[in-house]
């Protein structure tokens, strides 16, 4: 590996990590796993969070790697995909600003039995909980931005794509599997609270995000 793709793949880490941690969202997905997970035991939910992580990871390389590709195939550009991802995590997240205290805090749908946690490991607590639609818009457009006409620098800046992703899939894992112990410290006001913020957050990311989509597509629309 010369100096150049070594660079590569060092700048890559940091700018994943920064681009994939807002939309993953641990600490205030972490609240809302709880609720939905509170009955189980603590063992069950660090291993259901174990696979959360492992699913989100594996989720996100593939779309990282081959997602462009395939929209290709359907015909659909990534602004589109930026325009619907945008629209969807906004909704979320207006939604989740709406509700009241009570209905934040826990979900409607608990989580009882280790069938159940087995069972809801990808869906949905992977998609669209973690690893959403704003996520996968982000997995795409680093997957673009990585392109370049050389493929050993393009599968170098992926690579190093990935570590930042598995840096920020961990920070999920940690989040969710002690989640119960991050809302005792914070007490049911706080954890309200960080809850608002992080859906304010994922509202301001849908935004951002369909802002972006739609500078992509203005050009088109007036040509």
């Amino acid at each position: 590996m010369n100096l150049p793709s070594l660079a590569d793949f060092i700048s890559a880490i940091p700018i994943a990590f920064g681009a994939f941690f807002p939309p993953l969202n641990p600490l205030g997905s972490a609240f809302i796993f709880l609720g939905m997970t509170h009955h189980l035991s603590v063992s069950t939910r660090k291993r259901l969070a174990r696979k959360i992580a492992f699913n989100s990871f594996l989720l996100l390389t593939v779309v990282l790697w081959i997602g462009e590709w395939v929209l290709r195939f359907f015909g659909v550009g990534i602004p589109v995909v930026q325009v619907a991802g945008g629209l969807v995590l906004g909704s979320i997240g207006w939604s989740m600003m709406s509700q009241s205290t009570e209905t934040t805090s826990v979900h409607e749908k608990s989580i009882r039995t280790d069938e159940e946690a087995d069972a809801s490991a990808f869906f949905p607590l992977t998609m669209p909980l973690t690893a959403g639609p704003g996520c996968m818009a982000v997995s795409l457009t680093i997957g673009a931005h990585e392109r370049v006409p050389s493929f050993a620098l393009t599968a170098i800046g992926k690579v190093g794509a990935m570590m930042g992703l598995l840096l920020a899939v961990v920070a999920v894992y940690v989040c969710y599997a002690y989640a119960h112990l991050i809302t005792k410290k914070l007490g049911t006001s706080g954890s309200n609270v960080i809850i608002k913020l992080s859906a304010f957050i994922i509202f301001c990311i849908g935004l951002t995000i369909l802002w972006h989509g739609l500078q992509e597509l203005a050009p088109h629309a007036l040509s």
